[in-house]
């Protein structure tokens, strides 16, 4: 692949900027408690997707009443909860990669299917804000990952062509979301993921630093 003509690097926040996929399953392992739920086989894979889908699929299964935008509240709040008690930084390699981006004159986004109040609050606890020229959040367009929505609105919000644009994504629904919109796409092992086939990824990558710029 030739990056010289590359304009943009696109990141995904959860299990790419920040290692956070622990972060949800202590938080979702809270509110299983809190909602009296045992979790078993019959719950649908959280990671990649949409929270409030989740937990949407979870109260149908389990019969109960709830609000399940409500749920995701609680779940992101909880996530930003310990990212600032612990002091959490962003993933290994992240801040290298941007700053060598920002050398060669591209642009960096976030592509997110979490909500605009998780983005803002994890991109400010974690003091990487400022890196971003655009981020979009996944209550801000029609239908989440594995849909391409959400990389569609960052080409449109930066004057990128796709084929101008990298992304780089830690999920099977980010992968795909991706490379539906056109965009050339690292997958990112990280083995805090969960058991993610991210086999379809232009190239599968162990560490961020492996990006090329």
């Amino acid at each position: 692949m030739s990056t010289e003509t590359k304009k943009l690097l696109i990141f995904d926040m959860d299990g790419v900027v920040l290692d956070s996929e622990p972060l949800h399953e202590n938080a979702r392992q809270r509110m299983f408690r809190e909602l009296g739920i045992t979790p078993d086989d019959r719950l649908p894979a959280p990671v990649g997707k949409s929270a409030s889908g989740f937990w949407r699929n979870v109260l149908e299964i389990c019969g109960m009443e709830g609000d399940p935008y409500g749920l995701e509240r609680r779940q992101y709040a909880l996530v930003a909860q310990q990212i600032e008690e612990h002091h959490l930084r962003p993933s290994d390699g992240f801040e290298e990669v941007v700053q060598e981006a920002k050398r060669a004159g591209m642009k960096i986004a976030l592509a997110s299917s979490s909500t605009r109040v998780l983005v803002d609050d994890a991109l400010r606890l974690l003091g990487v804000r400022d890196y971003f020229d655009v981020t979009v959040s996944g209550d801000e367009i029609a239908r989440k990952k594995p849909a391409p929505d959400v990389y569609l609105r960052v080409l449109e919000l930066t004057g990128t062509a796709a084929r101008d644009a990298l992304a780089v994504e830690d999920s099977q629904a980010g992968v795909a979301s991706a490379q539906e919109a056109g965009i050339y796409c690292y997958g990112y092992s990280n083995p805090t993921s969960g058991e993610q086939d991210i086999s379809a990824a232009d190239r599968v990558i162990l560490s961020l630093r492996q990006i090329e710029i």
